[in-house]
C-alpha cells in the first residue's frame, strides 16, 4: 500500500489521545458480544460479510463500489493519482485526508481494482510525474484514463486513525486476531474472516487495511513469508 501523504511517525499525547479514544468507544457503544446501546454507523470495526467473500465497510463494498460512488459516498475532497513505489509496484489510489468514521477521524486511501496490464497502459500515456518524500513517483492519469478509473471497483481500502490504538483497544473493537505477527518495528493483527489487517506500530501510526476476505491471502501471505514478522498467536 502506498500512501499520498507523509505521516508524522512521532506519537503525539499518546496519553491522552488513548483516553480520548477510550471516551469514543463508550459514545459508540460497548464491546461487539455486549448487547448494543445505541447505533452509530460507520466505524472501522462494522465490517459485513456477503456470500461471495466480498465485505463492506464505511458504506463501500470492496470489489462492488466504483471508486466514483465511494466519492460520492465519503466526499469529494480527495486527490487521486497512479503510485509506483521504490520497488516499481504500482497503484491507483485516492486519498482523502480528512475523513469521519462515526465520530473518529483519520486518513482514507482506497486502491482501485485496475489489472497491471492497464494500469502499465496507462503509465505509458503519461510523460513524467512528480517524486514524494518517500521517493514514490506519483503520476496524475490522462482525462481518458480518469474516466476508466472512475468505473472500476475499489479493490482494497487503508484507514489511519487520528488517535493512536493499543493491543487492548484492538482486541476490545475488532475481537481476538486469527493470527498475530510480532517484529521489532510493527506487529501485525489478522483476520481473514474480516479481511483485515491491523498494523501496530510503536513509533508510527497504525494502518487498517481492508480487503474482500476472499482475497485476504493478498494481505497475509507477503507477511507471514516474512522472516522478519513471528507468530505470537495462531487462534
Amino acid at each position: 500500500m502506498k500512501i499520498l501523504a507523509n505521516f508524522d511517525r512521532k506519537r503525539l499525547l499518546p496519553g491522552a489521545l488513548v483516553a480520548l479514544f477510550s471516551v469514543v468507544l463508550v459514545a459508540c457503544g460497548p464491546a461487539p458480544d455486549s448487547p448494543p446501546q445505541r447505533i452509530v454507523k460507520g466505524l472501522p470495526w462494522q465490517i459485513n460479510n456477503f456470500d461471495d467473500g466480498s465485505s463492506e465497510v464505511f458504506g463501500l463494498r470492496l470489489g462492488h463500489t466504483t471508486l466514483e460512488d465511494a466519492l460520492q459516498i465519503i466526499g469529494k475532497d480527495s486527490e487521486s493519482a497512479i503510485v509506483i513505489d521504490q520497488q516499481n509496484h504500482a497503484s491507483l489510489e485516492s486519498y482523502i485526508s480528512h475523513y469521519k468514521a462515526g465520530p473518529l477521524q483519520g486518513k482514507l486511501i482506497l486502491v482501485v481494482d485496475i489489472p497491471a496490464s492497464q494500469l502499465q497502459q496507462m503509465i505509458q500515456n503519461l510523460e513524467h510525474g512528480d517524486y514524494m518524500a518517500s521517493g514514490a513517483r506519483k503520476l496524475l492519469p490522462t482525462d481518458a484514463d480518469w474516466d476508466i478509473a472512475k468505473q472500476t471497483p475499489i479493490a482494497s481500502i487503508s484507514f489511519i486513525p487520528a488517535i493512536n490504538l493499543d493491543e487492548d483497544i484492538i482486541v476490545n473493537r475488532f475481537g481476538q486476531a486469527g493470527t498475530q505477527l510480532h517484529s521489532k518495528e510493527v506487529d501485525h493483527f489478522l483476520y481473514p474472516d474480516k479481511g483485515l489487517d491491523i498494523a501496530l506500530s510503536e513509533d508510527g501510526k497504525e494502518v487498517l487495511q481492508y480487503i474482500a476476505p476472499r482475497q485476504f491471502h493478498k494481505l497475509s501471505q507477503p507477511l507471514l513469508n516474512n522472516p522478519s514478522f513471528q507468530v505470537a498467536n495462531n487462534n
